[in-house]
C-alpha cells in the first residue's frame, strides 16, 4: 500500500483560478474522472464555490493532509493485526471540490481516497474517518478471503448497505477510541446521538416504511447521505441502524460471521428481521 499525497502540491503553489484547478484535474485522470462521476456532482457550481471558499482554508488543508498521511499506517497496522488481511492497494490524498469527504472505490480491493477540502481540522474526528474507510476495505478483503464474490452481493440493496456502514462503524471501534457521537458524525454532535438512541424503535418504522415505499435512491439521500434527513431532521441516521444491527449480530456470532452476512441466500429476510428484533426490544 502506498500513500499518494496529491494535495500538498495543489496547495504549495495554489492559484485561485479555474485554470489552475482545471489542470490539477487534467494532471490526475483516473483519480477525477471517477471522483467527479460518482462522488461529486454540479462540478461548475463547485468549482465556483471552492474558488472563494478554499483561499481561505490553505493553512488548515495542509494540517489535514499531514495528519492523515501519518494517522493512516497506524490505522491499517492495527486492523492487519486483528484480520487476515492486507492493505495492498493504494490510498490518494487529494483536493476536491466539495462532493464525498472519503470513499471506497467499489471493489473488492479497493483503493480508498480522501478528500481534505471536507474535513475540520480535528484529529480525532480524522482518526474515526480513516478507521470508518479502511474498515469497508477490511470487511471487503474479508469477504473475498472467505470465498464469497462481488458478484452474488446485492450492492444497490438499502439493506446491504445497512451491513455496509453497520460493520465499518463497528470495525472503528476497535481501532480508535473517541466518544461516541464521533464515530457518526467525525466531529462532536451529542444531540444527533442523544435523538437516535430514544427513538430506535420509530427510526427503524420509519426505516421499514420506506424500504417498501421508496426508491433505493431517495432511501440512500434520505438515510445516508449528509443532504437527507427530512423525516427527523437529522440526516445519515442510517448509520445508526446499521451500527445497532452489526453490534447485535456481532455480540451474537462475533463480527467476522457479521461481516460474512450478506452471504446469506436469505440476507434480506435475515436483516428485516433482524430490525423487527431490535423494534421489539426496543417496546
Amino acid at each position: 500500500m502506498k500513500i499518494y499525497n496529491l494535495a500538498s502540491p495543489f496547495l504549495n503553489q495554489y492559484e485561485p483560478s479555474k485554470e489552475y484547478y482545471e489542470s490539477y484535474f487534467n494532471h490526475h485522470p483516473e483519480i477525477f474522472s471517477y471522483y467527479f462521476e460518482n462522488h461529486c456532482h454540479n462540478k461548475e457550481l463547485k468549482l465556483e464555490n471552492a474558488l472563494k471558499a478554499h483561499p481561505n482554508k490553505i493553512e488548515q488543508m495542509n494540517w489535514i493532509t499531514d495528519k492523515l498521511k501519518s494517522l493512516t499506517p497506524h490505522i491499517t497496522k492495527e486492523y492487519e493485526k486483528r484480520f487476515p488481511i492486507i492493505f495492498s492497494k493504494d490510498v490518494y490524498i487529494f483536493v476536491g471540490l466539495g462532493g464525498s469527504n472519503a470513499y471506497t472505490y467499489r471493489s473488492m480491493d479497493p483503493h480508498i481516497a480522501f478528500c481534505v477540502e471536507k474535513f475540520e481540522p480535528y484529529e480525532e474526528g480524522l482518526n474515526v474517518i480513516i478507521a470508518h474507510e479502511f474498515g469497508h476495505a477490511v470487511h471487503h478483503l474479508y469477504t473475498t478471503h472467505n470465498g464469497i464474490e462481488a458478484k452474488d452481493i446485492q450492492w444497490s440493496n438499502p439493506l446491504t448497505w445497512l451491513l455496509q456502514e453497520g460493520v465499518a462503524t463497528f470495525l472503528s471501534t476497535l481501532v480508535v477510541n473517541v466518544d461516541q457521537d464521533i464515530y457518526f458524525a467525525y466531529k462532536r454532535d451529542p444531540e444527533w446521538l442523544s435523538f437516535c438512541k430514544k427513538n430506535i424503535a420509530t427510526i427503524i418504522n420509519a426505516f421499514q416504511k420506506d424500504l417498501i415505499q421508496s426508491t433505493s435512491a431517495e432511501i440512500f439521500k434520505e438515510w445516508f447521505s449528509i443532504n437527507g434527513g427530512q423525516t427527523f431532521g437529522y440526516s445519515r441516521i442510517g448509520y445508526f441502524i446499521a451500527y445497532l444491527l452489526v453490534k447485535r449480530l456481532a455480540g451474537e456470532k462475533g463480527i467476522e460471521n457479521a461481516m460474512l452476512y450478506w452471504g446469506h441466500t436469505d440476507f434480506e429476510e435475515r436483516m428485516k428481521t433482524l430490525l423487527q428484533i431490535i423494534v421489539k426490544k426496543e417496546k
